[in-house]
């Protein structure tokens, strides 16, 4: 569960530094506030032997102890594996949306708010993943391990998600409230 938590927590973490700003002040852009744990104010889909799989292969097996997160190029390489073995990817940058409806439905098949917030979250950061990776491609013609794809699309559809939680999974307090207004009102996720 700890390689899940802190994979989710990479993907977010690779746009922004989350928040504690008092509530109700202006939101400075430029100035992000105090990190959070986004896990510990909306709860995602909990362990995912995917992502524990995936992470084990690239990163290796913990150890125990916190190293730090994994180098971009890591993080990128199980990005690509988490969708590549979920069969969330048609094509290299393109996704198969009843894939991720199907498997979201299996596993949580009691939590439809849960389940139709994540393939919204998917189905919104397509097309701007394809974009950076553009531009990406267009300054850095290195061709790459892995495609930076999974790793933009992985981190924009957890902000996503994180901007529009479900009720029954969010924790109310200032702290997260704070969190979720400087991400929405400074534009981080997709566009």
């Amino acid at each position: 569960m700890l390689a899940s938590r802190s994979i989710s927590t990479i993907f977010v973490l690779c746009g922004i530094a989350l928040s504690s700003l008092v509530y109700g002040q202006t939101i400075d852009c430029q100035r992000p506030p105090r990190l959070v744990d986004p896990a510990q104010c909306c709860r995602d889909g909990g362990r995912d032997m995917v992502a524990e799989k995936c992470a084990q292969k690239i990163i290796g097996p913990p150890t125990g102890q916190m190293n730090g997160p994994p180098s971009p190029e890591a993080a990128t390489c199980v990005a690509e594996c988490i969708l590549t073995t979920a069969q969330y990817l048609q094509e290299a940058q393109k996704l198969n949306a009843a894939n991720i409806r199907n498997d979201l439905v299996n596993k949580f098949s009691n939590d439809t708010a849960y389940v139709e917030a994540m393939v919204t979250a998917f189905t919104k950061c397509e097309p701007q993943a394809q974009r950076r990776l553009a531009v990406i491609q267009q300054y850095n013609q290195q061709q790459p391990k892995c495609s930076p794809f999974s790793a933009l699309l992985l981190g924009c559809t957890y902000m996503e998600y994180f901007k529009n939680c479900p009720a029954h999974r969010w924790t109310q307090n200032a702290e997260c409230t704070l969190a979720k207004t400087f991400v929405t009102q400074c534009g981080l996720g997709a566009q």
